[in-house]
C-alpha cells in the first residue's frame, strides 16, 4: 500500500524516517504495492514489488498462476524474482503478461529470468514467459481488460478484472476510461499524498474520481510517508477507506 519508497522511508538518527504520521500504528507501516487476485480458480498477482518476498510469506501465497505488469517502474517491478522459488516448484513459468513498453523495458533490464531474452543454460530456467497484452485478453484463462494511463512523463496500466479495478501510478484519467469503470464492487485507486503531484493522483483528485465513477466500495493506495493512516480515513466518505498492507476483500464473481 506504499509509495515508492515504502513507509517508513530508509534513514535517520533510528534507520527509519516517518514523516509526520504515527508510528505506533501498524497501518501506516507500509510496503511497496502488490495485488494478489484469486478467481476462477486462478491466482493472480499484479506487480511484483520489491517487498514481494515478504508479502507472498505473509499472505501465504502457495502458487500463482500469472502476473499482470502496471509499467517496469522499479517499485512495482524490481521483485521479480522472489517468484523464483514458486516458479521452480510449480515446475512450470508463470505467464507474465505486459504492455509492449514494459516488455521492452523488463525483458532487457531482466533477461534472464523472461523465456523471450533468457541466455542462460538450464540450471537455471526462465521464471516467467513473457506476453505482450493490451486491451481485452485473458490472464490464465481469467478475463481481463487493461487500459493505458497518463503516468505524467509516461504511462502505466490500469486493469479490470470482473468488478474488481486496479489503478495505480496514474494523475489523469480520461472520459473513456471511466466508461471502463462503472458497475465496479470495488476500486482501488492511486493516492499518492494530499498536495498534488506530477505524476500521481492526490487525495482530493481520488475522492473526485471515486465519486464519478460510484463504485460500491473504494481503497485509496500507493500512500507515501506523509499520508497518516487515521488523519486520511477521517476525511474519507463512508464507502472509501485509506489501503493497508495485508487488506483484503471477498467479491462476488
Amino acid at each position: 500500500s506504499g509509495g515508492s519508497g515504502g513507509v517508513p522511508l530508509p534513514g535517520g538518527p533510528t534507520g527509519e524516517l516517518w514523516g509526520d504520521i504515527d508510528p505506533d500504528n501498524p497501518k501506516n507501516r507500509r510496503r511497496r504495492v502488490s495485488v494478489w487476485v484469486q478467481t476462477q480458480g486462478k491466482s493472480l498477482l499484479i506487480d511484483t514489488s520489491p517487498d514481494l518476498r515478504e508479502q507472498i510469506i505473509s499472505a501465504k501465497i502457495e502458487t500463482i498462476d500469472a502476473v499482470l505488469y502496471t509499467h517496469a517502474h522499479a517499485d512495482h517491478a524490481h521483485g521479480l524474482d522472489d517468484l523464483r522459488a514458486i516458479s521452480y516448484r510449480q515446475n512450470h513459468r508463470i505467464i507474465a503478461y505486459m504492455d509492449p513498453e514494459t516488455h521492452k523495458t523488463l525483458t532487457s533490464r531482466f533477461g534472464y529470468a523472461f523465456a523471450s531474452s533468457h541466455t542462460m543454460d538450464r540450471l537455471y530456467p526462465a521464471l516467467m514467459q513473457d506476453e505482450i497484452a493490451e486491451g481485452a485478453f485473458e490472464a490464465a484463462g481469467v478475463p481481463v481488460t487493461s487500459f493505458r494511463m497518463n503516468h505524467g512523463n509516461t504511462h502505466s496500466m490500469g486493469y479490470r478484472i470482473g468488478n474488481f479495478a486496479y489503478t495505480t501510478d496514474v494523475v489523469e484519467l480520461e472520459d473513456d476510461k471511466f466508461d471502463l469503470l462503472q458497475g465496479l464492487d470495488l476500486w482501488i485507486v492511486d493516492s499518492l499524498r494530499e498536495e498534488p503531484h506530477p505524476t500521481h493522483a492526490h487525495t482530493d483528485r481520488a475522492l473526485q474520481w471515486i465519486a464519478r465513477a460510484k463504485p460500491k466500495y473504494a481503497v485509496l493506495t500507493h500512500l507515501n510517508h506523509t499520508v497518516d493512516y487515521e488523519t486520511l480515513k477521517a476525511k474519507c466518505p463512508p464507502n472509501v477507506e485509506p489501503a493497508y498492507d495485508g487488506l483484503s476483500f471477498d467479491l462476488e464473481d
